[in-house]
């Protein structure tokens, strides 16, 4: 049985993409085949559903969502008790046999990034973990945890491969919003990467904007994309590696120019960036 990790990258109100693909995920592979999972931002919430069999109640905070626009943004999602209250329903401790389950942290007492195994904690701890994989540097304080202050790891890494590399993994299913054709790290690598990208006009206009149709839109174009890629990928069986990368190589030629995307620059360069803001700010 081949060893599978799944990456979910944040992506405010595009994240409802990730219900669907999750959904075609369990319904293709099940509770128990994926080993491996890194995920940032509101990517987390998800996989963390996903893994504790939550979607549905999940989905249905999804379709519950209505507002539009940064206030309405800040207000209903930053400043009410909506997000906590929703985490609170899915919050609960991991057990013996679930996967790796890595969340990208902005340590913001030390300015760096940590990719915390949330499979490892103290359970009494995951309800501020989950709180602070979504507390935005930008409209929230941080989470503190133990001692440590956690915020939004997305802002350094919104697309979190570096944690599964280190693992005896034959391929993983990449989930981003990216506008980039990303080559990841290299080609060997990459070549074991099954990439679902979303990205359309409406999605990108409505980032902030979270309305019963659009994320019907968003969790139905999730399922019915991943499952139109899976069949392709996955027509000899979720088994057959060789198969699967030789598909993985023949889409990935069909998307065209790549750009690279190697993971120690990207946080190196956006945590400078990082750094540079907080320095002005207290000139």
């Amino acid at each position: 049985m081949p060893n599978i990790g799944l990456v979910l990258s944040g992506g405010f109100a595009k994240g409802a993409y990730q219900i669907g693909v999750l959904k075609a995920i369990k319904e293709c592979f099940g509770d128990e085949r994926i080993k491996y999972i890194s995920s940032s931002s509101v990517g987390v919430l998800n996989a963390y559903a996903y893994v504790h069999d939550k979607l549905d109640e999940v989905e249905k905070m999804w379709r519950s969502l209505k507002f539009t626009g940064i206030r309405a943004f800040v207000n209903t999602y930053v400043r009410s008790p909506y997000v906590s209250d929703a985490i609170k329903e899915v919050a609960c401790g991991f057990s013996p046999g679930q996967p790796y389950f890595y969340a990208a942290y902005l340590d913001v007492s030390k300015l760096r990034l940590d990719y915390v195994n949330l499979r490892d904690v103290d359970p009494k701890h995951i309800n501020e973990y989950l709180h602070a994989s979504v507390s935005l540097p930008i409209f929230s304080r941080p989470v503190e945890i133990a001692g440590t202050k956690y915020a939004d790891g997305a802002v350094i890494d919104n697309i979190p491969v570096r944690p599964i590399m280190s693992h005896p993994l034959d391929y993983a299913i990449v989930v981003h919003f990216d506008q980039h054709n990303y080559m990841f790290e290299n080609s060997h690598f990459d070549g074991k990467l099954v990439k679902i990208n979303f990205l359309d006009d409406k999605v990108i206009r409505d980032s902030l904007a979270f309305d019963k149709d659009s994320i019907s839109y968003m969790i139905e174009s999730g399922y019915e994309e991943t499952m139109t890629v899976f069949g392709m990928i996955f027509k000899n069986g979720l088994d057959d590696v060789e198969y699967i990368y030789k598909k993985i190589r023949f889409l990935n030629d069909l998307r065209g120019k790549k750009n690279f995307r190697l993971t120690g620059d990207i946080v190196v360069n956006n945590m400078n960036r990082v750094l540079k803001k907080v320095v002005r700010s207290r000139i």
